[in-house]
């Protein structure tokens, strides 16, 4: 039975900061995500063919859902309570794909949200990794 060998072995040195960078990657996905769109665009359409966008201010709601995505990604950037908040991280992911009146469905595809979903899932599993306030117990 033919044995396959890596093509780079000196790469594998570098598998302990995997965990890093999903962290981090993660963490600013999810707070670009709760910043944007602050402001709903409403379009109204006002005769004779013209067209005026109007802003109108997110809900109590919509508020408290974006700053639990700003505050997830905060504290998965510094890395503390990591697998906690990955695990918040993931509810809302399940949130967002399964929702159909879901507001972040509509910007940000489906795939893109299952991505982070799958992120969130290995940092749930695997924990912090280097450079973080958490420690593996």
């Amino acid at each position: 039975m033919p044995t396959f060998v890596t093509p780079f072995p000196e790469l594998l040195d570098f598998s302990f900061y995997a965990p890093l960078l999903l962290r981090c990657v993660l963490a600013i996905y999810v707070i670009a995500i709760g910043f944007s769109a602050h402001h709903k665009n409403v379009r109204i359409i006002a005769g004779e063919g013209s067209v005026a966008e109007v802003k109108k201010e997110l809900t109590v709601g919509e508020m408290t859902y974006r700053s639990a995505f700003i505050i997830a990604g905060v504290f998965l950037l510094i890395g503390l309570y990591t697998q906690i908040f990955a695990l918040i991280i993931a509810i809302l992911m399940c949130a967002s794909i399964f929702d159909k009146r879901a507001r972040l469905t509509n910007e940000i595809a489906r795939a893109e949200l299952t991505l982070l979903l799958v992120i969130a899932l290995s940092l749930l599993l695997t924990g912090a990794g280097p450079f973080a306030f958490d420690l593996p117990l």
